[in-house]
């Protein structure tokens, strides 16, 4: 490699890895990542849980569910907090359509919580009715259907001679454990198998690190075309070009940021594999001695499977880096204004997003002809090729098949962008049309 581009991927390297950016993002970015699971937790827990007493009225019609009713959520959690009651439950007795409506203004200035309509023919076919000024707390939602269901069939089976427990004793489940069968043999020479708990563990990990792809692609690429875009509008590229040819400045760049990725991804890597191998002593220090079943096969799964995901996350990033990269950096060399850069940007942005969205429904038929298919699209195979990877292992002849077809069509980028990118760098005022960009990828 030319001492010339050796030079700049230092520049750009050193640049970044030594920025305060950098450094706050390898820290602070897996710390905030947990910190987000931990507060979507705490917040789900704590849906709904407020020390504000909370007033429900009920329209009982029947006459024979609301006692039934208040003393079911007398005891119900989902109605508690810190162990009191937050909710007053209280009869009505609206009958008419100008009563309603005095309890719909009450529930519309806060008086009220809400209000339950329960129907005569409830226990025939009726439905329940629920008004509230917002109806997003689900939690309370289906803890109200839960109960009011119970009692109506609890009725019902009454009337029928049965009791309700001689009914849920003949209407239990039967169990459904689900398994993946892979290829290769196991333990006990038979096929081998997967269950759901490792599969999930296994889709789990594909999830992290199919997120940190998508996210590392469009903040990276996005700063290569910020920075050339800089270089051209300042003109401090007219003196770089002086000593280095266009398209070794080009791939200099796209190495040494690339190489910002793989840093921060290896200190990460390194982090976590340490994590893995010494949880159990981690975890003592908090005073727990032992790990649930579930959890042991989990980290057992993940142990199992990380070294071979890791290399295929390492070769699909690396190829798609350079695809979106060098197609973001000729945006930045075409354009003269950071408004300019965001508009041409867009439809590339959308060659990441596309495929990001597409996997979360692809991911339940990833041996469908669409799934292969589309895995098989250049622009595409760094997320879906790598979804399919991790929910069901494609033969090892169409991965290196895709890989290879990715391998030529970043040559075919890189060698049509670094035309481009050659003139564009040079070019100010309106931005070139279709038309010119071909003339110049010709020259």
């Amino acid at each position: 490699m030319p001492n010339k581009i050796v030079t700049v991927i230092k520049r750009e390297y050193t640049t970044r890895v030594k920025s305060k950016g950098f450094i706050a993002s390898l820290f602070l970015m897996p710390v905030l990542m947990c910190g987000l699971v931990a507060l979507s937790s705490f917040l789900a827990i704590m849906e709904g849980k407020t020390e504000e007493v909370r007033k429900l009225a009920v329209i009982d019609e029947t006459s024979e569910i609301f006692d039934q009713m208040q003393a079911a959520i007398a005891k119900h959690r989902t109605f508690q907090h810190k162990g009191e009651l937050i909710y007053q439950v209280h009869r009505e007795t609206a009958t008419t359509e100008e009563e309603r409506t005095v309890l719909q203004e009450r529930v519309r200035t806060k008086k009220l919580y809400a209000y339950l309509e329960i129907p005569k023919d409830v226990f025939a076919n009726g439905e329940v009715r629920f008004y509230a000024r917002t109806i997003t707390n689900s939690n309370v939602q289906s803890a109200l259907r839960r109960i009011i269901s119970d009692i109506v069939r609890d009725k019902r089976f009454a009337e029928s001679g049965y009791s309700r427990r001689e009914v849920s004793q003949l209407m239990r489940s039967v169990g459904f454990n689900t398994y993946a069968v892979k290829s290769g043999k196991g333990k006990d020479g038979g096929a081998k198998v997967e269950s759901a708990i490792e599969t999930g563990a296994r889709l789990g990990l594909g999830y992290i690190l199919v997120f940190v792809l998508y996210m590392f692609v469009l903040i990276y690429a996005n700063s290569i075309m910020r920075s050339v875009l800089e270089e051209k509008t300042t003109r401090i590229v007219e003196v770089i070009v002086s000593s280095i040819k266009p398209h070794q400045l080009l791939l200099g760049k796209l190495v040494g940021v690339c190489s910002v990725c793989l840093t921060m991804f290896a200190v990460w890597v390194v982090f976590g594999v340490l994590l893995v191998m010494n949880i159990e002593p981690i975890l003592r220090i908090f005073g727990i001695d032992s790990l649930p079943t579930p959890l042991i096969l989990v980290i057992a799964t993940v142990k199992a499977s990380s070294a071979e995901i890791l290399t295929y996350f390492f070769v699909y990033f690396i190829i798609g880096f350079f695809m979106y990269s060098t197609l973001y950096a000729v945006v930045g060399a075409i354009c003269s204004s950071e408004e300019e850069a965001q508009q041409t940007g867009a439809p590339l942005t959308m060659l990441v997003v596309v495929p990001f969205v597409l996997m979360f429904q692809l991911f339940r038929i990833p041996d469908s002809t669409l799934s292969v298919l589309l895995s098989h699209v250049p622009f595409f195979s760094p997320i879906l090729m790598f979804m399919r990877i991790n929910v069901l292992m494609p033969p090892l002849w169409e991965i290196l098949l895709n890989i290879l077809v990715m391998c030529a069509t970043v040559l075919l980028v890189t060698l049509i962008s670094g035309k481009i990118y050659r003139v564009g760098i040079l070019m100010y005022g309106k931005r070139p049309t279709l038309r010119q960009l071909w003339q110049w990828a010709r020259y």
